[in-house]
């Protein structure tokens, strides 16, 4: 049988897991709060099990575990071996015992049947091949009155960390194409009518999703940020494959663009996204 997520794990296990892991804190910097808002809507109870998707390097697993407690448990699931044996030694440094972590693909891993009270996700969802089937396969590993409740990216256009260093980089680097409206990518969920069909069509009920906007710092100074940036979303492998002299051009163009959001408080732009929460019946 076919593997529909083949490109996203030879992705996530290649050159991008191991930058991720290298900018661990300063993405945590970035998506904290955001993660954070989606947490207190998911407001994890005492010996509760949690299925934590796309869990990255174990930072929402961690916050999950701390509200569990010692009796509760979370999984936390990722593609990506070194994104994921990261995050094993982060559990490992905090000495939690209340957490297990699966290199899987959550589309297709058979969990089992109607064991979490909760599934969460901090930017995990939206790279499925088939998304009906993966949150399918979600809602069979929930309890009966279990919920969901993940971050997802909303309209590219109002996330300008995204849309002003890629039209930046995109003068200096080829970048991938542009993922298609409802396909795998960062803004596969862009269009809440389709996320609302998407969850439906997978058997959850009680969908609600709200917006959730804010201005976030992507670093102290232009150039932190823009050294920063650079080694994110669609052009990150590119530049780091770039000649030195295209990297600093790179670089230098987009401190002048960011220039325009320096504040007192660091480089901050908007990010724009869904915070959505499901049950299942």
């Amino acid at each position: 049988m076919e593997d529909i997520n083949k490109d996203q794990k030879e992705f996530w296990n290649g050159q991008k897991g191991n930058i991720w892991v290298s900018l661990e804190q300063k993405i945590d910097e970035m998506l904290d709060p955001l993660g954070d808002a989606a947490l207190k809507v998911l407001a994890p109870k005492t010996n509760e099990r949690v299925l934590d998707i796309g869990c990255g390097t174990a930072t929402t697993t961690l916050k999950i575990a701390k509200s569990v407690g010692d009796n509760g448990l979370v999984t936390g699931v990722d593609i990506s071996k070194p994104i994921l044996e990261c995050a094993r030694q982060k559990a490992k440094k905090k000495l939690k015992h209340n957490i297990d972590f699966i290199l899987a693909d959550g589309q297709n891993h058979k969990f089992e049947f109607d064991s979490y009270d909760a599934v969460f996700s901090r930017f995990g969802v939206m790279f499925f091949g088939d998304a009906i089937a993966a949150f399918s396969n979600l809602k069979k590993a929930t309890k009966a009155g279990g919920r969901l409740t993940f971050v997802c990216w909303a309209d590219r256009l109002e996330n300008e960390w995204m849309e002003v260093s890629t039209k930046v980089a995109s003068q200096f680097l080829e970048l991938p194409p542009k993922s298609a409206p409802k396909e795998p990518g960062p803004f596969a969920f862009e269009d809440l009518e389709y996320l609302k069909k998407v969850l439906v069509k997978a058997g959850w009920s009680k969908v609600e999703i709200k917006k959730y906007s804010t201005r976030n710092s992507v670093g102290r100074t232009v150039k932190e940020s823009a050294n920063f940036l650079s080694r994110m979303g669609p052009m990150s492998v590119p530049f780091e494959g770039a000649e030195e002299a295209i990297k600093r051009k790179v670089i230098l163009s987009l401190e002048k663009s960011f220039s325009n959001y320096l504040t007192d408080d660091g480089v901050k732009m908007n990010f724009s996204t869904w915070i959505v929460t499901a049950q299942k019946d």
